[in-house]
């Protein structure tokens, strides 16, 4: 890379940030035997080739076990000291949070004084994620499957290391649910943040790959999103994953311009034959951002939420009064499908972020000429040669050297996990012992007794590891968490009843209470779980909509009124007892409730507020404070 012999060293530093918000809660105990919601596109266009129909069809997950859920945040204004690793070399600084999925939170042009990404006033949690908790704003790394990354509130591993361009932050972590290892080398050249990035599979056998990054950018009404494209695949909430023409799709709304679009939706664009791929957000004054990568990142794609209310009513649940939109790069053309990557092998390639400068008039002419500019400034800016030649020293000099000075830890499951194997770490990385859950996938290893309800690891080898660990009440449980997982509903329920007859526990009678073709007998099983553990937010909504599903709403308003206040007040059990109020016909009461309803863990897509309003309301309009419709 030309900026390289010339660019001021990179200096990186453990800090701490100050933000106002919430924070995302401790994992939920209780396991989530299948997505924590549904795929909204089901269906896929007539333009798609069989290999992307087999990408699309390939690695959805089941579950997001082993992780817990994220679901006990809230919509609090306290003040939160983050650690946080600054990179700078006087051009660019950018700031890391470690603890919250090595999440690029702010990346400054120093000489310009302006902040080049969407940084958000207050900390804001929502169930967007794999595993629930997600929060907008910076640069993202996305591995595992469709979906914000399980990792995306958990902590990565930090260190320093050397580069080319002095110092680098090295962040990695061992995924679970797939079982890869993501290392990302950040630093800095000149006015450029390189993102060199290895996922590495350290099993013999293959695995899906879905990797993305997702970057936030600050959206203003002039804003335009710039790339190289005549068509894009496009997801809009409506069920169907489409090939349309940009910037066009339909009508006369230019999609380049995010504030013009009416509903939520995804651009995929077809840049696949593309060299050096990029994609740029830019103001009507020239200033903007552009993202650039090596090849093996072969999507682009533009998230954006649209004037519609909903679009808008999500914008300031996450953010306030800022807006945003998201330009993406990822593996596939669509975040639908998944690659493979060999076993025994790795995948890397390097991204690189930094300013746009565009001539206004540009900015503001046709968009083949605006996004063929576009592509123009940023392939002078990080020349395709200079990139690749970067990433290629990287890989030969600098991505295996062992980190110097570790800033911040992880999880402890990567050393639990080479444990299991007995294997070394990869190069590049330790997997140092924190005390923290993996302490279970230690205990299991040494033979020793567990005695907490921790969530079991489900893997094909930790499930040999855990058949053959010492006979108790979690040995069992944990075995009927993994015969549940594979839909083995007998030997599921065996495991269960005799973990529960070794020791009754909340976990093991809800997995019952799940599989049971019984209202009555799951109902009572709930109320038995929550005997047991009746501070859990968890077992108290789905007791509760158990009970409203099967036509007992008296049953679902005595089990709230039961619980403390914490569990009685939140916004999610609120909408049950609203939901309770309806079905017994008490609807100015339930309409009290839901007029300044908020619900802190509401997800991507969800309508149950605003469609329950209607039912309760049919003569009054929709309020917008409950509209988080994503449909227009």
């Amino acid at each position: 890379m030309h900026l390289i012999d010339s660019a001021p060293p990179t200096v990186v530093r453990a800090t701490r940030l100050a933000v106002t918000g919430s924070n995302p809660g401790p994992d939920s105990t209780l396991p989530a035997y299948r997505p924590i919601r549904a795929m909204t596109t089901s269906s896929v266009g007539a333009d798609a080739s069989p290999q992307m129909r087999a990408r699309v069809a390939r690695g959805r997950l089941r579950s997001p076990l082993p992780y817990g859920v994220q679901s006990d945040y809230d919509r609090g204004d306290r003040r939160r000291d983050l650690p946080a690793v600054t990179l700078d070399n006087g051009i660019l600084r950018a700031t890391v949070l470690p603890t919250l999925g090595g999440r690029v939170w702010s990346l400054r042009d120093l000489r310009a004084d302006r902040e080049l990404l969407l940084v958000p006033e207050r900390l804001r949690f929502a169930g967007f994620a794999l595993t629930d908790a997600w929060f907008a704003g910076g640069i993202e790394w996305n591995l595992g499957s469709t979906g914000h990354a399980t990792t995306t509130c958990r902590p990565m591993h930090a260190a320093v290391v050397d580069s080319p361009t002095g110092q680098a932050l090295r962040l990695w972590e061992w995924e679970r649910t797939r079982d890869l290892v993501l290392v990302i080398d950040l630093t800095l050249a000149g006015d450029r943040l390189l993102a060199s990035t290895r996922v590495i599979n350290p099993d013999p056998e293959p695995k899906p790959l879905y990797y993305w990054t997702n970057i936030a950018v600050p959206e203003t009404p002039g804003t335009r999103v710039l790339t190289p494209a005549t068509h894009a695949w496009r997801t809009s909430y409506s069920g169907s994953l489409d090939l349309v023409p940009v910037p066009h799709p339909e009508g006369p709304v230019d999609i380049s311009y995010p504030a013009a679009s009416s509903a939520s939706a995804d651009y995929f664009f077809d840049v696949a034959d593309q060299a050096g791929r990029s994609i740029t957000a830019v103001e009507p004054d020239g200033t903007g951002f552009a993202q650039t990568s090596t090849a093996e990142l072969r999507g682009r794609k533009l998230f954006l939420w649209g004037h519609a209310p909903g679009g808008r009513r999500w914008q300031r649940w996450l953010v306030g009064d800022q807006r945003y939109a998201e330009i993406q790069a990822g593996v596939c053309a669509t975040q639908l499908e998944h690659d493979l990557i060999d076993g025994a092998s790795e995948r890397s390639w390097t991204e690189a972020f930094g300013p746009a400068e565009l001539d206004p008039a540009v900015v503001a002419g046709p968009f083949e000429e605006a996004a063929a500019a576009a592509a123009d400034s940023v392939a002078a800016a990080v020349p395709v040669a200079d990139l690749e030649a970067w990433h290629e020293r990287w890989l030969r000099d600098f991505a295996t050297v062992p980190p110097a000075e570790l800033v911040a830890t992880g999880s402890g499951w990567g050393r639990v996990e080479l444990a299991l194997r007995g294997d070394g770490a990869p190069s590049g990385v330790v997997f140092p012992d924190v005390d923290d859950d993996s302490r279970l996938g230690a205990a299991v290893l040494a033979g020793d007794a567990i005695d907490e309800p921790l969530l079991p690891p489900v893997s094909p080898r930790w499930r040999a590891a855990i058949d053959t660990a010492p006979a108790g009440w979690w040995r069992s449980y944990a075995l009927g968490v993994a015969a549940h997982l594979d839909g083995d509903t007998t030997d599921a329920t065996r495991h269960y009843r005799d973990s529960i007859a070794l020791r009754p526990s909340a976990v093991a009678l809800r997995g019952l209470a799940i599989l049971s073709d019984d209202p009555g007998a799951a109902a009572a099983l709930y109320a038995r779980a929550r005997e047991l553990d009746p501070q859990s937010r968890g077992l108290l909504t789905e007791q509760v909509r158990l009970l409203l599903d099967t036509g007992h709403a008296e049953q679902a308003l005595a089990a709230i009124d039961a619980t403390g206040p914490s569990l009685r007040e939140h916004g999610r059990t609120r909408l049950l007892r609203a939901r309770a109020l309806h079905a017994l016909g008490r609807d100015n009461e339930a309409a009290a409730l839901l007029v300044d309803l908020e619900v802190p863990d509401l997800a991507e897509g969800d309508r149950v507020i605003g469609d329950l309003w209607r039912e309760v309301c049919p003569d009054r309009p929709l309020p917008e404070a409950l509209d988080f419709s994503m449909t227009g």
